[in-house]
């Protein structure tokens, strides 16, 4: 037996030390080296944490001031604070919006805004078919949520449907929650190790058209860089980052884009029941709150709008939302209100970089028509 014994442990020794060695690519000074510079978006996820501190510090130096709170992904990262002033006085506007903030990230931070008990002037929630794709929780379930939440909120018996909208569910599928604590878990399957992401993290980076030309800085620098730029716009503009692209992309590039975008996140595959879940799950935690709820439709370039209207997928989109909204804005005391600028009259600049984000230029014409009258 004595001579067994270490036979039977040795396995369990095995995967204890790989488990343990595994841990070691957590660590930010191996990430910095392994994981390519150029993927910044996790980052823009793991620093609302940031973000959420920072609002509980200004609310403690400004108890006078109301929050605004704004929800939602890129094209909504433009939106910061002295901007919305001008709609909603004396309120300090947090941005919540990430790289395809998809719903059940944004019902995390509405839930963790709601416990504080500040007082909210108002809430964006910024919905649209790509954010209700099954794809849009990719980096989220990098580690945006906390372990509770996703446990609470498991689906262990979904019943799958035809209709992503009448699927009975209760939050994450079981595929989600998987992905979400194997990235908790183990470091190699968060940050997959990449022998070119190394070597490009640790070159200096070319400059433009310039080949061969550098700005003396390296990949891993540039992103360090740009993490503590995240940082500072925490505490300056409140989580927004200004759009400083201004011009207007070519019509052809537009169309690239557009049919690129809906082969990748819409083609061939229904929406999300997990998203639709937290979708709801935000107007009912809003509901009766007399809290102004905007729910906003972004604007996006008329290639991908038109790419997103086949068979009937926007149309069918948009109804639903409507309808959802519908339901709650009878509870009384509630103040909900559906925004789409791409049906307004009044959207006159529709500049865009890119089939999804518009110019930079844009947004003074779009601001009027997202915080109407009706809401103040």
């Amino acid at each position: 037996m004595k001579n067994r014994f270490p036979i039977v442990l040795f396995p369990i020794l095995l995967a204890l030390s790989l488990f343990l060695f595994d841990k070691l690519f957590f660590l930010p000074v191996i990430v910095e080296n392994t994981y390519s510079w150029k993927k910044i978006e996790r980052k823009f996820y793991e620093l609302k944490e940031d973000l959420f501190e920072v609002m509980l510090e200004e609310s403690k130096k400004n108890p006078g001031k109301q929050i605004g709170l704004i929800l939602g992904s890129s094209r909504s990262g433009e939106f910061d604070s002295e901007m919305v002033e001008e709609f909603f006085p004396n309120t300090n506007s947090f941005n919540f919006a990430a790289p395809f903030g998809p719903p059940s990230f944004q019902a995390y931070w509405l839930e963790r805004v709601l416990a504080t008990n500040l007082p909210l002037r108002y809430v964006l929630i910024e919905v649209d078919p790509l954010l209700f794709s099954k794809s849009a929780i990719d980096y989220s379930l990098n580690g945006s949520y906390d372990n509770l939440y996703v446990l609470e909120h498991l689906d262990f018996f979904r019943t799958k449907t035809n209709d992503p909208w009448t699927t009975h569910t209760k939050g994450f599928s079981i595929d989600e929650a998987e992905v979400y604590f194997l990235k908790k878990l183990f470091a190699l399957y968060k940050y997959p190790l990449d022998p070119t992401a190394i070597k490009a993290n640790n070159k200096l980076i070319e400059i433009g058209f310039l080949p061969g030309m550098s700005n003396g800085y390296t990949g891993k620098e540039h992103k360090r860089a740009y993490v503590e730029r995240i940082k500072m716009v925490n505490r300056v503009k409140f989580g927004a980052l200004p759009n400083e692209i201004k011009f207007a992309n070519m019509d052809l590039f537009l169309e690239r884009d557009a049919e690129a975008m809906y082969n990748q996140y819409l083609r061939g595959s229904s929406l999300s029941p997990t998203q639709i879940f937290f979708f709801k799950k935000m107007l009912h935690l809003l509901e009766g709150k007399d809290i102004p709820v905007i729910v906003y439709f972004p604007a996006v370039s008329e290639p991908l709008r038109r790419r997103m209207k086949t068979d009937g997928l926007l149309d069918r989109f948009n109804a639903e939302v409507r309808k959802e909204v519908e339901v709650v804005s009878h509870t009384p005391n509630s103040k909900f209100i559906v925004i789409d600028p791409n049906e307004d009259a009044n959207w006159k600049c529709k500049d865009f970089v890119d089939s999804l984000h518009l110019s930079g230029a844009c947004f003074p014409n779009l601001l009027p028509i997202l915080f109407p009258k009706s809401i103040r």
